[in-house]
């Protein structure tokens, strides 16, 4: 689990520091041999046991311990690096024998047993140590001679035992914090799954996911984008110092072929060092396929997100797919119910009203629902001219009304639909892949919807729907806007025939007014 109090392998909270000192003592004691336990980089974890008198004079000087700790250093990082166990000589002629500690192919920490000579140290060797730390010659050669004398064979069996004490503690320690994070994540998935199926609002569900995704690790900020139907930013969050953690088109396109996390560093164009930011996007997939991405950004400059990591936003994110799929599919409902309520709404008044004007302003406000769509025109065809003529609009201007009152079908996508009887829809017209001649020009346009009015099982018009930004066409808003327009065109016929039904009787009122009125003169 990647929580804020789960701690890397590499932590000196998995080596136990108050057991390992207590082995360490133990053992140091039966055995006679000074021991120590280091991280990788040589820096000391426990206190070195069993110290002799001879290391005692020479760590007394401020030289003296800085050559100790210095090729310390060398010793541990060479045994961390190589993953071998070394036995080597230190600067004032001392054995040592380390050996490497690991948890998964990574050392945790160096053990090292020592300080012991494999012969009697020589004077020359001692006297040139006293005069370079600034030592009492004659203390330092008599401290020499009480430095335990050991064979090699001796030394590399007391190091194996030391070894296999430190190693067996480090790996009960590490099962044991490996269950507990275990036990953590479960508990975590199952409160994180519980938060994100707790409503069936997109947005609500990918807010309430980042909280908790955010809480749980230690990510400063993040985004999920939903691929389903269109590229779409569910919800992002972020310190107010910081930029949005939203990924570009190639990294969402890389995480979408690939289906995997992708590692990378933010650093936003003109930003400076300081704002570069650990970034990992997370596949969100449901039944294989890739319908989102979640992404989370550390702090400024921290370390990149580890596999295990990466593992864990995984888990996180398979319940995340699950609960905004769910959402998305009500969202779908809600919409479907909302354009099934407009067609309801519009039969309703084809049936209990015969005013044109009426119609047309329900069913072009109905049309104007759906999402981007900023102008609606309808149109009808006056088959002796061949010209579409409009009969009512939302969203155009005065003048475009004037200029588009009556417009000739042919040479136009109009008279595809009008021919066909069939929708004609375009996501962009800037990427269309043939020319499309409209009838009219709007500023900014860029996608459209062309649907045919009928009446009298013939296509006597157009229902048309203009968007000045992309629009992905979903086939329920085209059959709405299908369905929408064969109703209005139905409303419609019958408010012509009404009318064309009133005026006849209206003039055999007026004839007949006449006559009788000329009949009374005679």
């Amino acid at each position: 689990m990647m929580g804020k109090d789960i701690l890397p392998l590499t932590h000196r909270a998995l080596l136990e520091i108050e057991r390992l000192q207590q082995i360490q003592d133990r053992l140091g004691i039966a055995m006679g041999l000074p021991a120590l336990v280091t991280n990788p980089h040589g820096e000391p974890v426990t206190q070195t046991s069993n110290l002799c008198s001879f290391c005692r004079l020479v760590n007394s000087t401020d030289e003296g311990r800085a050559r100790c700790a210095d090729w310390r250093a060398q010793l541990a990082g060479d045994v961390a690096a190589s993953g071998q166990r070394e036995r080597r000589v230190c600067h004032a002629g001392l054995a040592y024998v380390a050996a490497p500690v690991s948890i998964r192919g990574e050392t945790v920490a160096v053990v090292m047993v020592g300080k012991v000579a494999l012969g009697p140290l020589e004077e020359e060797k001692a006297a040139r140590v006293a005069a370079d730390l600034g030592l009492g010659e004659e203390e330092l050669l008599e401290a020499a001679r009480d430095v335990p004398v050991w064979s090699e064979k001796r030394l590399r069996e007391a190091a194996d035992l030391f070894h296999a004490a430190v190693d067996a503690l480090v790996q009960l320690s590490y099962s044991r914090q490996e269950l507990q994070q275990t036990t953590e994540e479960l508990s975590a998935l199952v409160e994180f799954s519980r938060t994100v199926s707790s409503t069936l609002n997109v947005s609500e569900v990918a807010r309430r996911a980042l909280e908790s995704v955010i809480g749980l690790t230690r990510a400063t900020s993040g985004s999920v984008v939903m691929l389903s139907d269109e590229t779409e930013v569910a919800a992002y969050m972020k310190p107010e110092s910081e930029l949005p953690a939203i990924p570009c088109g190639e990294v969402i396109a890389a995480v979408s072929r690939e289906a995997r996390p992708i590692h990378y560093r933010d650093n936003p164009e003109g930003g400076t060092g300081e704002e570069n930011r650990p970034v990992v996007s997370i596949p969100l997939k449901v039944m294989g396929k890739v319908t989102g991405v979640l992404t989370v950004a550390g702090g400024k400059e921290g370390a990149s997100f580890s596999e295990d990591e990466a593992r864990f936003l995984s888990v996180l994110g398979t319940g995340l797919a699950l609960a905004l799929e769910n959402a998305r599919l009500f969202r779908g409902l809600e919409r479907r119910a909302a354009m099934l309520e407009r067609l309801n709404e519009v039969g309703q008044l084809v049936s209990a009203s015969l005013e044109m004007d009426a119609v047309l302003d329900s069913a072009l406000r109905s049309a104007q629902e759906i999402p981007d769509a900023e102008c609606c025109v309808f149109r009808l065809l006056d088959e002796q001219t061949d010209e579409l003529v409009l009969e009512g609009s939302l969203g155009l201007s005065e003048d475009l009304k004037a200029e588009t009152k009556r417009v000739p079908a042919e040479g136009t996508v109009l008279a595809e639909v009008l021919r066909t009887g069939q929708p004609v829809v375009v996501e962009d017209l800037a990427t269309h892949d043939r020319p499309l001649r409209l009838p009219c020009y709007i500023d900014r346009m860029r996608a459209v919807a062309l649907a045919p009015v009928r009446a009298r099982n013939k296509v006597v018009g157009t229902l048309e729907v203009f968007s000045t930004s992309p629009h992905r066409w979903k086939e329920e808003e085209v059959r709405f806007l299908t369905t929408l327009a064969a109703q209005t065109g139905v409303a419609v016929e019958n408010a012509r025939l009404y009318e064309s039904l009133r005026q006849h009787y209206m003039n055999s009122v007026r004839a007949l007014a006449a006559a009788l009125e000329a009949k009374d003169v005679y």
